[in-house]
């Protein structure tokens, strides 16, 4: 690794999609932030994300969702008195996919030399993990990206050198699965000990499973009670069959 890489990590945070099956965006599902200590409050998961990097392994998180979530998160963070983060980036997407939404942060620009990727529908990364993505880089300069491996599976969030996200300046920029397995031996799959790596929070379920109840969202202001209710009704009902 060059000394440009050892300090300039991009955090990418994916999060342009719709959240139908959650019920709602998952930028703005509401997170008990653990980075805040014993006093930890509900924030929105991409703020989660955001300072779960910041100041720890990187010092620029782009946050990328739809134009409507971007005015969202700009109207909480600016409402929160000595929480806006230098170095947190709100980029609009022209499209609710992953690989626009990566397209859109390349546009966006100034991307470090090593950009991590990630989903906004996961748990943070701890810093170990992403530690041992970039260790691994350091150790084969001819890997192009790092993924983390738990029990045999591959999770995120991913690792990748700028030089390999050529394919999203192209007009059909390739889903991220894809483009790591065009990358054949310059992937660098990477065992850790988190299993959470491996979640997927694209469904209450799952995020009850994970331990966090109900789905919530921040609107305007603070948490909307109003969109948790029908993922609150949906598994009552089922409950009752």
């Amino acid at each position: 690794m060059t000394c440009e890489e050892a300090s300039g990590l991009t955090a990418v945070v994916l999060g342009a999609g719709r959240g139908a099956r959650m019920g709602g965006p998952k930028a703005l599902l509401a997170w008990l932030d653990g980075a805040a200590g014993s006093g930890a409050v509900p924030v929105p998961l991409a703020v989660a994300h955001a300072r779960a990097r910041l100041g720890v392994d990187c010092e620029r998180v782009l946050v990328v969702a739809s134009p409507e979530v971007v005015a969202r998160l700009a109207g909480w963070l600016a409402a929160q008195a000595g929480e806006l983060h230098a170095g947190l980036e709100l980029v609009p997407a022209t499209s609710p996919d992953p690989a626009g939404s990566i397209a859109a942060a390349l546009a966006h620009g100034r991307l470090g030399p090593l950009v991590l990727l990630t989903p906004v529908d996961c748990p943070p990364a701890g810093p170990r993990s992403v530690a041992a993505l970039r260790s691994a880089l350091a150790l084969a300069p001819a890997k192009l990206a790092a993924r983390p491996r738990h029990a045999g599976r591959g999770g995120h969030p991913v690792l990748v050198r700028r030089a390999a996200l050529a394919p999203y300046a192209s007009p059909a920029p390739p889903p991220l699965r894809e483009l790591l397995r065009s990358l054949g031996p310059a992937l660098a799959e990477v065992e850790v000990d988190d299993p959470s790596v491996l979640a997927d929070l694209d469904t209450p379920a799952s995020l009850a499973a994970y331990g966090c109840g109900v789905p919530r969202f921040f609107g305007g202001g603070g948490l909307d009670d109003e969109v948790a209710a029908p993922a609150r009704d949906e598994r009552e009902q089922e409950g009752r069959r």
